[in-house]
């Protein structure tokens, strides 16, 4: 693990892991547009400062891996 990506929230980290294994027991694929849905609704939802960073930081890393 890179020295920043101990910075993110067991609560964002578990939201990652619980719907990855959502997604492989549903569909057997894991997107990662499914992680990025999924980090954009808990960053809308919490009132929680650094969990919307830590959505935030995880949303952008996904979205490099993407290009």
């Amino acid at each position: 693990m890179k020295n920043n990506e101990h910075d993110i929230s067991q609560e964002v980290l578990a939201l990652v892991g619980r719907t990855v294994s959502q997604l492989l027991r549903r569909e057997g694929t894991v997107m990662p547009e499914d992680l990025t849905k999924a980090l954009q609704t808990m960053s809308e939802h919490t009132m929680e400062a650094k969990t919307r960073a830590d959505c935030g930081e995880l949303i952008i890393r996904l979205m490099k891996k993407m290009h």
